[in-house]
């Protein structure tokens, strides 16, 4: 029993390091883009690679161990930011719609 447990423990760690590594990976692009791009387009791309860099966080706690840690506060935190995306997206759009219909 013990030894399956930490072949589990083992291939768990393994899966939230890749996790991490392409997670962090992937916010090169959205971060990259933050600096470069200018207007209302900068606000989604920065909250954006505040999701992705939270959820790559989340994996790196879990990764060390610290699964209470991970679920109750990254988790949650990741999705949060999330929401703060897809809220940000919401204000742009309607933004640019609004724009568009003043023309």
């Amino acid at each position: 029993m013990t030894k399956n447990y930490l072949v589990k423990v083992a291939i768990e760690s393994e899966l939230d390091l890749i996790s991490a590594a392409l997670i962090f990976f992937a916010a090169i692009i959205p971060a990259y883009l933050s600096f470069k791009l200018r207007g209302d387009i900068v606000k989604l791309t920065i909250s954006l690679t505040a999701f992705i860099v939270i959820h790559g966080i989340y994996h790196l706690v879990r990764m060390q161990g610290l699964e209470s840690m991970a679920d109750n506060i990254f988790e949650p935190a990741s999705v949060v930011m999330l929401i703060v995306f897809g809220l940000t997206y919401l204000g742009v759009s309607q933004k640019k719609k609004e724009a568009a219909t003043e023309k």
